[in-house]
């Protein structure tokens, strides 16, 4: 092994995997680290999780090891506890054909690595090492890394007939990575493209959030590949994904960036993403693609604030405050959510590539003096409404959301009295 590859694995590995592929090789058998964890250790990148190819066989796994779980024995994958740490072992493999596009029809255990890492997808995930052998690479996976190339492991159109998902995962991958995807690969893609219909929706789901997360613009590639109607019910606009690729970079300019707040940032994303759909369309498309309650709902709400005109000039610096502070408040009312609402304004702000600073004092203003943008927040409710005889039933709820309106306008006139006033001459249609 280079001296190179040595100083890049020697500091960097797993201590709890170093552990179990120093037991396995104890025992007779040997032990790797792959796919994933070996490309991204190479690209100086800290890995999520340490997986292990081995030569042992499940049960053989099991009587080396104290805390086992047998996760996917079927498929030689026994979970080894170090540490309290999940280490995923796998048996090295040869997959039969796959029925499904996704499950082999048969698994046969292997003792070389090399079978193992052939079934694998792209190049980059299809190398392993450990200290005794080295980096094992007979795919090219190095060469493709400096090259920033996503390529197939032997036949692309294989790979994609046995799991039609990988289509999409290669473009997930040079959404993560900034790669291109190899020219062979690309029109294997293009060829197989139609065989996404026959995978689960929660499955694409997962890589289209992955995409989405670190460089939206990379969904231009599913237009090529002809999917975009059939994932989003419209052909995904250019501009709007360049807007969304904007986003991480706009919020951390202005210190806002929060890693907490990952959620909201991916729904600003898709509310860009998906800008030139109507409400009602995006909800739709949004179930379809099986996202969740509160992110239909987040993306929802800002989706409609970039949707209205009547938000246009809150960007303007010359607007007064008094201008500015209605406009925030009728955006804290849309949205119902404090966070969720300065989302929605920095969303105006990205359009425009503007500063939103010019509104942090108005915004904070308004929360720290308790101005009212919530029915929730008026001095008066509907309990009073119906105790004064001034209206009842689904009058109600219209009569405080005018007193809403009234009292955004003119913040001094939510007091009791005022607005009981205001609620006797007020006239519903």
């Amino acid at each position: 092994m280079n001296n190179k590859l040595e100083k890049i694995f020697a500091p960097e590995i797993d201590s709890g995997a170093n552990f179990i592929i120093e037991e396995l090789e104890k025992n007779g058998y040997e032990g790797f680290v792959v796919g994933g964890c070996v490309r991204d250790t190479i690209m100086g990148r800290k890995p999520n999780d340490w997986d292990i190819a081995t030569n042992a066989k499940p049960d053989e796994v099991m009587r080396i090891f104290r805390k086992t779980i047998p996760t996917g024995i079927e498929h030689g994958t026994v979970t080894v506890m170090i540490n309290k740490v999940a280490y995923e072992l796998t048996t090295y493999r040869i997959d039969g054909e796959y029925v499904d596009m996704r499950h082999p029809e048969k698994v046969e255990f292997s003792k070389n690595i090399v079978d193992d890492l052939s079934r694998r997808d792209f190049t980059i995930n299809a190398m392993a090492y450990n200290k005794r052998i080295g980096l094992v690479d007979k795919f090219g996976g190095m060469d493709d890394i400096e090259n920033k190339l996503i390529r197939c492991v032997g036949n692309p159109n294989k790979r994609f007939n046995e799991d039609a998902l990988r289509m999409i995962r290669a473009v997930r991958f040079s959404a993560k990575l900034g790669f291109k995807i190899e020219e062979k690969t690309f029109q294997s893609i293009l060829k197989n493209a139609s065989n996404i219909k026959k995978i689960s929706i929660e499955r694409i789901n997962k890589e289209l959030e992955e995409t989405i997360k670190f460089d939206p613009e990379s969904l231009f590639l599913l237009n090529k590949m002809d999917i975009s109607e059939y994932l989003f019910g419209v052909s995904l606009e250019k501009n709007n994904l360049k807007i969304a690729k904007k986003v991480d970079g706009f919020l951390r300019e202005y210190n806002l960036y929060k890693k907490n707040e990952k959620e909201l940032i991916n729904a600003l994303k898709r509310a860009f993403i998906l800008e030139k759909l109507d409400v009602c369309n995006l909800k739709n498309i949004l179930r379809k693609l099986r996202y969740s309650r509160k992110d239909i709902d987040m993306t929802s709400k800002l989706h409609s604030i970039l949707k209205m005109n009547i938000y246009d000039h809150i960007t303007d610096e010359n607007m007064s405050t008094k201008e500015r502070k209605v406009m925030i408040k009728y955006i804290l009312k849309d949205t119902g959510d404090l966070l969720l609402a300065k989302y929605a304004i920095y969303s105006r702000f990205i359009e425009k590539n503007s500063n939103p600073t010019v509104c942090f004092s108005e915004f904070n203003d308004i929360i720290e003096s308790g101005e009212c943008f919530s029915t929730s927040q008026l001095d008066l409710n509907g309990k009073d409404i119906i105790e004064n005889d001034i209206a009842k039933g689904a009058a109600v709820g219209i009569l405080l959301n005018a007193m809403l309106e009234y009292v955004i306008l003119n913040p001094k006139e939510n007091e009791k009295e005022k607005l009981l006033a205001f609620a006797k001459n007020y006239k519903i249609m």
